[in-house]
């Protein structure tokens, strides 16, 4: 265990009188310490998720205060979150057992929505499916962001965690400007350093002197309780393509071709580029009579899911925005530089009508086997990715979709659900996430010592290659395992490990953390984490809020 968990006093067990005084500060109905809403609140992808000692569910940010106030009195650690949808990360756990789960979800508040600077004001409880159907109600002319993961997912909360999205708003964190903030002490706080009442708090994201919001994210130095985030305005002309690389030894090329389009801002939205497994996670499961018998598929199975589905070793998609000239220009420098390497394929609202049209068509009726023979043989894709197609191209026009989180029930015997829930389900699924310099080289050799791990360990290599910015790419990996076979478990654990500890010496740091490593962050960076100790003693001298979290 990290030394710094061991000199924090547990968590004291809610006593009655603890319990009296949440209660006192948002009503009974609004504190949970019924076994079963516990239980499932303990739930996680991650092995070892931590059960909470109580859920209670504030409406304000004053309430917020008042039950961190309540919780130091009383002894009691605070764990925050805003949806609790951070699959794959930890979800709601703690990184400690019996902390008070502080759920957010009822403060879901769209407070403003500036027409003119293109900014929305909104509480940490706002989903991207909420605020999507806000703007397409109220606003029509303004797009969001979202991320290809649960659209019920707090917009707010993933931005703090430097979530990435898919539009050329992607970093979602560079999009938050102006926050209202609770520390732990229960002091509310206004970041910007502004007069009150001011002008650009929602404008100017430095404000005047240090730069605190950024202490607010990764962090456990206070609760973001209402935020601004940026909007963009609904493009002149839109379209999305998709790429499949012809051979997989290009992958360096394509890699520095991508990195070449983003600096010159031809490619401006935040690509993900995929591996065959991530690819058949989206659109298909397991063989159901491997499912109990193989944690990793047998190349000959791959092989033939590959031809089945005609999935390609790599490939990705992005979308161009912006007037119908800037669009034509993107789309000539995009086919000069990636059509030598593969299949380019753009995509406006007019082909994904057409493809719907054709995938329906081909799912029955007398002209199904011509139709599927025909988009196999012309357009090289499967039925399964003309399904798929609607929901690339809608998401990346920044629209919330439950389709691509269903990859979670890749390894599951359970079918792919409308609306996934992987924690209700008992799902295994565990994100690593390095992250490595936009070089050819550099990306395929942090690859190959990750694959090396995933191979000794027997789990599907799938990896998603996220471009975070022209110079970064975030190398995510995704441990399948089935948490109904401990051998599986025990695995999915030690390759997780194995990750860290690997890719640390080999001197690449994660883009984000999951409540399972964040204790490594103080063994790889000893002097950062003792200044963060010390913001965060200062800041909350009784460790009431979340304690552990990113290693402070």
């Amino acid at each position: 265990m990290d030394p710094l968990l061991t000199r924090i006093p547990a968590a004291k067990a809610l006593s009655a009188q603890a319990l009296a005084a949440l209660r006192a500060v948002v009503g009974d109905a609004q504190v949970s310490v019924s076994p079963a809403d516990l239980d499932l609140a303990g739930k996680a992808t991650i092995p070892d998720a931590k059960r909470p000692a109580a859920i209670v569910s504030p409406a304000n940010a004053e309430e917020v205060a008042a039950i961190l106030r309540a919780c130091a009195d009383h002894g009691l650690h605070v764990w925050p979150v805003s949806a609790g949808r951070n699959w794959g990360y930890g979800s709601a756990t703690a990184v400690r057992e019996g902390a008070v789960l502080l759920r957010l979800a009822r403060m879901n508040r769209i407070l403003e929505v500036d027409e003119r600077l293109a900014y929305a004001v909104i509480e940490p409880g706002v989903t991207y499916r909420q605020l999507r159907a806000h703007l397409d109600a109220h606003h029509p002319n303004l797009w969001c962001d979202t991320t290809d993961g649960p659209p019920e997912g707090s917009v707010i909360g993933n931005a703090l965690d430097r979530g990435l999205g898919v539009t050329h708003y992607g970093d979602h964190f560079g999009t938050l400007c102006g926050m209202e903030v609770v520390l732990p002490t229960g002091e509310l706080m206004r970041t910007g350093g502004g007069p009150a009442g001011c002008k650009t708090f929602y404008t100017h994201k430095w404000g005047v002197g240090p730069y605190v919001e950024g202490l607010f994210s990764q962090s456990n130095l206070g609760i973001v309780t209402k935020a601004g985030v940026w909007l963009m305005p609904k493009p002149e002309a839109f379209c999305s393509f998709t790429f499949d690389l012809a051979r997989e030894q290009d992958l360096p090329r394509l890699v520095d071709g991508i990195r070449e389009l983003a600096l010159r801002q031809i490619v401006t939205s935040a690509v993900h580029l995929v591996n065959d497994i991530c690819a058949l996670s989206v659109l298909a499961q397991y063989p159901a009579h491997l499912v109990a018998g193989h944690s990793r598929l047998p190349p000959d199975a791959l092989a033939e899911m590959r031809r089945k589905y005609l999935v390609a070793s790599w490939s990705f998609g992005g979308g161009i925005q912006g007037t119908a000239a800037q669009v034509r220009l993107a789309r000539k420098a995009l086919r000069a530089r990636l059509a030598p390497l593969g299949r380019l394929m753009f995509v406006d609202d007019a082909t994904v009508r057409l493809a719907s049209a054709v995938h329906s068509a081909a799912r029955r009726g007398p002209l199904a086997k011509p139709l599927e023979w025909a988009v196999r043989r012309f357009a090289g894709k499967s039925l399964e990715m003309l399904e798929a197609g609607p929901h690339i191209h809608a998401v990346l026009k920044g629209v919330p979709s439950d389709y691509f989180v269903r990859h979670a029930y890749f390894k599951s015997e359970k079918p792919k659900p409308d609306r996934a829930d992987p924690d209700g389900d008992d799902i295994g699924l565990i994100w690593f996430a390095p992250i490595a310099p936009m070089v050819g080289d550099t990306v395929t050799e942090l690859l190959a010592l990750c694959r090396t791990l995933f191979e000794r360990f027997e789990f599907d290599f799938y990896a998603a290659l996220l471009v975070q910015n022209p110079r970064s790419m975030i190398i995510l990996t995704s441990i399948f395992y089935r948490k109904d076979d401990a051998g599986q478990t025990d695995n999915a654990r030690a390759l997780y490990h194995a990750l860290g500890e690997a890719t640390s010496q080999a001197g690449y740091q994660t883009y984000r953390m999951g409540v399972g490593s964040m204790a490594q962050l103080a063994r790889n960076a000893p002097e950062f984490v003792a200044f963060a100790r010390r913001l965060k003693h200062a800041a909350d001298p009784d460790a009431v809020l979340a304690p552990g979290k990113y290693g402070a």
